[in-house]
């Protein structure tokens, strides 16, 4: 701002142009710069006018055109959800701002400004789906949703024993396993002669795996057969992920992606757009 010094005497000739540049201040003595959109050169057509703000000008003007696109169904949803301040140009602002940051997704409205969120837990049980119902309805087309939480999947352990011959033996293991994912621990022997008065003992090793046996020999084949039990350790142990399995106005219908071992908790957050 600039002091007004007085008098001041304006040749005619200049006073448009003082006019049009300086504005004179209500509480007098000073005068300030008038904003550059109120200067003739600088609205539009204007030889102020560089092409930068030309560009700035078609994106606002750009803009106020696809608002202009809005439905009035959309418009209305908008409103119903305006804030406490209660004002119509609310959303308008909001769009035309987000129009020029370049974020406003002309095609999906308001999907930039959150209507409300909803937050539930509960456990989703093994089999079967859990379905959660909603404290307040949404607009499903509108609404995303996210998940939280895991099931888990253990270890499988299957046991048994059983005489193996001196030559080695096949016992069944009593269900299918795969055997990609196995380990297995083997306890039991039997012995070997060194001399008359003493003996050795004989190992016992897995000579062969299959879906449903396993195979068990000796280290040396010793003089008799031998008693050996064995654990076979199935890794399939690992996370679960809950799944959505659908969403309507009302409720959120979730699944896992495979049956976990026991059932867990699983919290939804649940937010609508505009």
């Amino acid at each position: 701002m600039a002091k007004l010094e007085e008098p001041q005497s304006i040749p005619s000739a200049l006073l448009d142009l003082y006019r049009a540049t300086l504005n004179p201040h209500p509480t007098g003595n000073i005068v300030k710069k008038r904003y550059p959109f109120r200067m003739p050169r600088m609205q539009e057509g204007g030889k102020g006018v560089h092409a930068g703000q030309v560009a700035n000008r078609a994106r606002f003007k750009k803009a106020v055109q696809d608002f202009k696109g809005v439905s009035t169904a959309e418009r209305a949803r908008w409103y119903a959800a305006e804030p406490p301040y209660s004002s119509f140009l609310w959303y308008y602002n909001y769009f035309i701002m987000s129009s020029l940051s370049g974020n406003a997704n002309i095609d999906q409205g308001g999907a930039g400004v959150i209507k409300s969120i909803q937050v539930m837990k509960a456990s989703c049980p093994v089999t079967g789906s859990h379905e959660f119902t909603l404290g307040t309805e949404v607009d499903a087309d509108k609404t995303v949703v996210m998940l939280f939480g895991s099931g888990r999947k253990v270890p499988k352990v299957y046991r048994g024993n059983g005489s193996v011959a001196v030559g080695g033996s096949t016992l069944a293991i009593g269900s299918t396993i795969d055997t990609d994912k196995c380990t297995i621990k083997l306890n039991g022997s039997t012995y070997t002669e060194l001399t008359e008065n003493s003996a050795s003992p004989v190992s016992p090793y897995v000579s062969s795996l299959s879906s449903t046996q396993i195979g068990i020999a000796w280290s040396v084949t010793p003089p008799l057969a031998g008693t050996v039990s064995w654990e076979i350790t199935e890794h399939v142990e690992g996370a679960v992920q809950p799944i959505i399995v659908s969403i309507t106005n009302t409720k959120v219908d979730i699944d896992w992606s495979e049956a976990p071992d026991a059932a867990a908790n699983v919290s939804i957050l649940v937010i609508e757009y505009i």
